[in-house]
């Protein structure tokens, strides 16, 4: 076999030449045996088989920018680490604020002008102005430093001490979602003959009137008893191209103590819900996930309002992976007003006057979230 490169072509003679005639030979005498005829054996002239060999510098130069490549990604990425807080008074300094470790308690007290952020050590539970917010990771000790999760970082830090999303949508639109509906009752007191459905109903039309007072435009995604599809009902604001959503709820328990008052924000991907301590298959992003910020925001001025105007217990801003928020492209929550499974607190919701308490509340956090002052 000889092989010739000098311009760079490889040249392959003999070898290639004998396997191929013998094969042929080998063909030749099959088909002999099979047919009892003779059969003379092909001549196969020499191949030649021809390929283009790269040269050494062809060779080098993507190696080298590879290389290159390479060395500047581990830079940006160095350069990058460097950059990132490595404990949680980093990550308070960041935004301007200070971090003071509360020993006794365990807690942490970060702070910014009038805004305060309590956190405890190897806990989801936080206050935020006196607000209880849920995190979405508990504040943990890392390489030695504690610190905060990096969508709570994104989130909450942001929102307490950095730039604020709220506001600058002025007298927009608002769709408001009374829960359930038609077949559907929602959580129910049998006792005191209440349903779900028709308290979120009539929450959601006295809110109605309060928003277009102010200069709104408000669509419902029902106006009677009827029954709407969960997926339709983010459809209705997607649609109209709306500036916030409220779907508007009453909770339930399997036991009679829970009371209380809690808003729900989209939960942000890869994350678990309130509920939960595990990540679950729909930790995915949604829709929703690309205003995390403006959805924590507006959940937060709407449980704050409702602690200030009906003065319930506090179980906080919450996240939850819920039908009528995933696929929403406008800030939107879900509230729970109160519970109808505790006998107490459903005599109390099945009241005129809390249920317009409620309304008012709700009115008073969106006009504020929207920048809106409210006409007396």
């Amino acid at each position: 076999m000889h092989l010739f490169n000098r311009s760079g072509t490889l040249t392959v003679v003999g070898v290639a030449a004998s396997f191929l005639f013998s094969g042929c030979q080998s063909t030749n005498s099959d088909q002999a045996e099979e047919t009892g005829e003779f059969v003379p054996p092909v001549q196969a002239a020499p191949v030649e088989l021809q390929s283009e060999v790269p040269s050494e510098e062809d060779i080098a130069k993507p190696n080298e920018a590879e290389l290159r490549e390479l060395e500047e990604a581990l830079a940006a990425e160095a350069q990058s680490r460097l950059k990132e807080p490595r404990s949680l008074s980093e990550q308070a300094k960041f935004f301007g604020a200070k971090a003071t470790r509360l020993a006794e308690t365990k807690q942490w007290k970060l702070s910014k002008g009038d805004r305060t952020l309590i956190l405890k050590e190897d806990s989801r539970i936080a206050q935020l102005d006196g607000v209880k917010v849920i995190l979405d990771a508990p504040l943990k000790r890392v390489r030695g430093n504690w610190l905060l999760g990096e969508s709570d970082r994104r989130i909450v830090l942001n929102s307490a001490f950095g730039a604020s999303k709220a506001g600058g949508i002025g007298a927009g639109t608002i769709v408001i979602d009374p829960g359930h509906g038609g077949i559907h009752d929602g959580a129910k007191n049998e006792r005191i003959g209440i349903k779900e459905k028709e308290l979120a109903l009539d929450v959601s039309l006295r809110l109605q009137g309060h928003l277009e007072a102010q200069g709104f435009k408000v669509v419902l995604t029902r106006y009677d008893d009827r029954h709407i599809e969960l997926k339709d009902r983010p459809s209705v604001a997607n649609g109209l191209k709306a500036d916030l959503f409220v779907s508007v709820h009453f909770n339930a328990a399997g036991k009679p103590e829970p009371v209380g008052l809690e808003t729900y924000m989209f939960t942000p991907a890869g994350y678990p819900s309130s509920s939960a301590t595990e990540v679950g298959d729909d930790a995915i992003p949604y829709p929703a996930n690309g205003l995390d910020l403006q959805n924590f925001e507006l959940a937060y001025a709407i449980q704050k309002s409702m602690l200030t105007r009906l003065g319930r217990e506090d179980r906080g801003v919450k996240k939850g992976r819920w039908a009528v928020l995933k696929t929403l492209e406008c800030p939107g929550v879900l509230v729970e007003c109160g519970f109808v499974s505790n006998d107490d607190e459903a005599l109390l919701v099945s009241t005129a006057g809390y249920r317009e308490r409620v309304a008012q509340a709700l009115a008073e956090a969106i006009l504020g979230y929207a920048g809106v002052e409210a006409d007396s």
